[in-house]
């Protein structure tokens, strides 16, 4: 939030607190049900808890979209603090109802405050490379780049991010409906492990590799990122995963051999999309100019 201009995203977007609070990032937490009891993501559940019990436990677990109305009173909150301009990155639409809830928040919200402008992005993506773009564009509003071209921006350069995630299994997916165009892998899943992509104008998860070895996740996850991001001259890079700390260190080791001097941060893959993927997962995401 700098001058008139702000950022609002979603929880599943992963954008690090600190980050959040230094570029004025407005955050709003999904829902997440576990067993019948509603928490909030990242705010009043714990994901490490979450990925051990699910190993363990068979839960009923479900997820949730902010309402539009929880849309409308973000921008309400922000109107009030003097913002008249807001960008709003929401998850992809095609995995998740987010997105029409901002919309539709957005629409009605500027026919009863017509001199807030609010910009609605379907940026095709979930989590890290969803967070990178939201901190790329809250760090050029806070730079001074007017509004408009900072909307422009996220309309077309959402097609430099990427997610790349390695799955210990696909039946959470399946189970929830996010399968997408991965579903060509359900019949031989038991002795596979599937990498998973969301860098398709789609905006959906879709298979990028097919493995039989544990010790080659690691290097075709680095493989990936350095075929999509191919002559770059910019490169933001995170990893995240669910109760996967391990092979997290070992990816952010990796990453920074191939591309030296980068920061790169370790984040618990969020329980909402987590509840989607189940634990294990390990995955990487990245915003290139």
């Amino acid at each position: 939030m700098f001058g008139e201009a702000a950022v609002v995203t979603g929880s599943v977007a992963q954008v690090p607190k600190d980050v959040a609070e230094n570029l004025g990032i407005e955050v709003l937490p999904l829902i997440i049900s576990v067993n019948g009891e509603e928490f909030r993501d990242q705010v009043t559940i714990d994901a490490g808890q979450l990925y051990k019990r699910m190993r363990v436990e068979q839960l009923e677990v479900k997820t949730a979209a902010p309402t539009v109305g929880e849309y409308y009173e973000a921008f309400k909150r922000l109107m009030e603090k003097g913002i008249r301009q807001i960008l709003c990155i929401p998850l992809s639409q095609n995995l998740s109802s987010d997105y029409s809830a901002a919309l539709n928040a957005a629409n009605i919200f500027m026919t009863d405050y017509p001199d807030v402008k609010i910009g609605v992005i379907d940026c095709r993506r979930v989590a890290v490379p969803q967070g990178l773009l939201c901190i790329e564009a809250a760090q050029k509003l806070k730079d001074g780049v007017p509004f408009e071209e900072v909307v422009e921006y996220c309309n077309t350069e959402w097609r430099k991010t990427g997610l790349f995630a390695a799955v210990e299994t696909l039946k959470y997916l399946a189970q929830g409906g996010r399968i997408g165009k991965a579903a060509s892998l359900l019949g031989n899943s038991l002795h596979i492990m599937p990498i998973l992509s969301v860098v398709n104008d789609e905006g959906v998860a879709a298979p990028a590799a097919v493995l039989r070895r544990k010790d080659k996740i690691v290097p075709t996850l680095v493989s990936l990122v350095k075929k999509y991001t191919d002559g770059y001259s910019k490169l933001r890079l995170g990893v995240t995963h669910a109760d996967n700390l391990e092979g997290a260190e070992a990816l952010r080791e990796a990453l920074l051999a191939e591309f030296p001097g980068r920061e790169i941060l370790i984040d618990d893959f969020t329980p909402v999309m987590g509840a989607h993927t189940g634990p294990g997962l390990l995955a990487v995401g990245y915003l290139y100019e």
